[in-house]
């Protein structure tokens, strides 16, 4: 590609050429082929330079140029070769984008990192048919030459109908044999690093929080859900559920800390606070409010639709700006089930409920395995034990992820929904205590005594 625009900007007037990459060791290598071309061109076609500099070229005569950056601002472009989008910071690509002229031939590539911003950008350019994806079997130095021929398992025959399919190529013993090789050298790294369809490459990668495999059958479950609906940006609330009479609810609040991270609302923009709501006894996601509302607003519409749901035990985030949320509700709400906890040290229970480094683990842990099931499960056979409804928490969790032992989302994307609903899924996982052990207690006492039993209502 980057010859490509090397001859655009060669052979027009007044024409301005960009490439960007997130390292700076990338841009070195792509500059060098760009270097090697021109010194190596023909002379009766190669232009005289005007400027040669150590990241750029302008020619004689004509007015153009072509350069790398590691990103690039106020430039007026009419091509432009992204190398590792991937890898490049959200806010950077769209600085660069924005230099663009609106006709520029934009160009991007890299290896996937996850669901993040170049999953978005990748399908949305193969629905225009303007996306290639490239496995690696197209590579026909990828193979390991033997006499002794390879028995195939069913997922390398099927493997085989899929390239010949959609590639028209005849896959061989010696291609599969440097798959396995590759496979057991690579284990997890290999569906990124040896990408064979479009989803699973995205899928596989990233270092993510959650199993992604099973996010994306429960995001495709939640999308055929006949109660749900596309969700816009101005959208405060969905609900799945409406409130049934002896029902018990769990809720959880994450408080917005106000942060403006710039450019789109839904990517890189304000947090948002959230109140999230379980059926405990239905096991199911019920209702779900999201807003960028100020501090009195957001606790009124959290007793509001706390006391809809059956008064639900309901607890707030009491970390920075959660302190006003609950000063709002002790002042003015009353509000009969909020969830309180013992402090080490402190003589009184205090109410809210505090996300530090060890409860932060703890609680997404917990929440990990119960919209997962067991961990040994694949995503054809797993049992998750609350049923996910809501499609942007799901959004949310594809790019959450383990960076070096912090848990986060990537750069410019928000997780409040996970927080919030992981909170729900604490106070779900305190009621569904309390249930088995009053269930526990009835089944004692109807042993011991039946009629006593039926005195206490059991």
């Amino acid at each position: 590609m980057e010859l490509i625009h090397l001859d655009d900007t060669i052979f027009h007037q007044n024409t301005t050429s960009g490439i960007i990459a997130q390292r700076r060791g990338t841009l070195n290598h792509l500059w060098e082929i760009i270097r090697y071309a021109h010194a190596n061109m023909h002379s009766g076609i190669k232009p005289e330079l005007d400027q040669d500099t150590s990241h750029a070229l302008k020619f004689k005569g004509t007015g153009s140029r072509i350069f790398v950056d590691l990103k690039i601002q106020s430039v007026g472009l009419h091509n432009l070769h992204i190398s590792e989008y991937p890898l490049c910071q959200e806010k950077d690509i769209q600085q660069t984008l924005a230099a663009c002229a609106p006709e520029a031939n934009t160009t991007f590539e890299g290896v996937a990192e996850g669901m993040n911003h170049a999953y978005d950008k990748y399908f949305e350019l193969k629905e225009q048919g303007a996306a290639l994806f490239h496995p690696w079997f197209i590579q026909e130095e990828y193979r390991i030459e033997e006499k002794i021929p390879v028995i195939w398992t069913e997922e390398e025959k099927q493997l085989a109908i899929m390239a010949r399919k959609d590639y028209s190529i005849e896959l061989d013993d010696a291609q599969v044999r440097f798959r396995r090789a590759m496979k057991s050298k690579l284990r997890d790294l290999f569906p990124a690093l040896m990408a064979e369809d479009d989803r699973t490459c995205f899928i596989s990668s990233g270092n993510p929080f959650f199993d992604n495999r099973k996010m994306e059958v429960l995001y495709r479950e939640a999308r055929a859900y006949p109660g749900n609906r596309e969700v816009a940006d101005y959208d405060a609330w969905d609900q799945w559920e409406e409130p049934q009479k002896g029902h018990l609810y769990a809720a959880g609040a994450d408080v917005a800390e106000g942060l403006d991270m710039g450019g789109d609302p839904e990517v890189g923009g304000r947090d948002w606070s959230v109140l999230a709501i379980t059926c405990v006894t239905c096991k199911r996601q019920a209702f779900r409010y999201r807003a960028r509302v100020g501090m009195d607003a957001f606790y009124r519409v959290c007793d509001q639709w706390g006391r809809e749901y059956n008064q639900a035990l309901l607890a707030v985030e009491r970390n920075n700006h959660g302190h006003t949320v609950l000063q709002g509700y002790k002042e003015n709400c009353s509000y009969p089930n909020l969830y309180s906890e013992m402090v080490m040290g402190k003589k009184e229970a205090k109410v809210g409920w505090e996300t530090n480094s060890v409860t932060k683990a703890i609680m997404l842990d917990q929440f990990k395995q119960l919209i997962e099931g067991k961990f040994e499960d694949d995503e054809e056979n797993f049992e998750p034990e609350i049923t996910i409804y809501d499609l942007k928490f799901l959004q949310e969790a594809f790019t959450f992820k383990n960076k070096g032992g912090k848990l986060s989302s990537d750069a410019g994307r928000h997780d409040d929904l996970i927080v919030a609903w992981a909170i729900s899924a604490q106070m779900y996982l305190k009621l569904r205590s309390q249930i088995t052990l009053k269930n526990n207690i009835s089944d004692q006492i109807m042993v011991a005594n039946p009629t006593e039993a039926s005195k206490l209502g059991y």
